[in-house]
């Protein structure tokens, strides 16, 4: 016999390592997920009451809702493409002001509350509108889309 043993070849060992991480990695994934859906803390997790209101309200409603407010959403955008501009603007000023920042912040926040706002109020008088029949209707649908899981079927009006 030979004193000297075969060499081992290193790209088998790189091989072999790559190949567990991506098979650990793999059923990682697949745990996660049958944990979410089967029952973890985000399974459990009730919708955003806004978007739990949108989507209980009958599909005619939703797209006429989509349609009033429409507008508000395109002079927001036009609003925050000037706000991001700005921001740039001033994370690139030197020196820096956080004051400017907060004050871009502030008016964020102040528009998405204003949207929020507009949204409710929306939401409340077509709401109002709905005869005693329509709005129990609409309250059972809206215990469904709180209870339905978030890949849960859709409605169909």
């Amino acid at each position: 016999m030979s004193e000297n043993p075969k060499p081992k070849k290193r790209w088998v060992t790189v091989l072999l390592t790559v190949s567990l991480a991506l098979n650990l990695l793999i059923v990682g994934i697949a745990l996660g997920t049958a944990y979410r859906v089967k029952g973890g803390h985000h399974a459990k997790a009730p919708p955003g009451f806004g978007s739990a209101l949108y989507r209980a309200l009958p599909k005619e409603d939703r797209k006429a809702l989509r349609g009033e407010l429409s507008e508000r959403h395109k002079h927001g955008s036009k609003l925050r493409a000037q706000d991001f501009t700005a921001l740039g603007a001033a994370l690139r000023a030197n020196p820096f002001d956080p004051a400017a920042v907060q004050v871009l912040l502030q008016q964020q926040a102040q528009a998405m509350a204003d949207l929020q706002f507009a949204l409710q109020d929306e939401w409340l008088a077509r709401v109002s509108e709905m005869s005693d029949a329509e709005r129990q209707t609409y309250a059972t649908r809206l215990e469904e889309v709180v209870r339905r899981r978030p890949h849960g079927r859709k409605w169909k009006d």
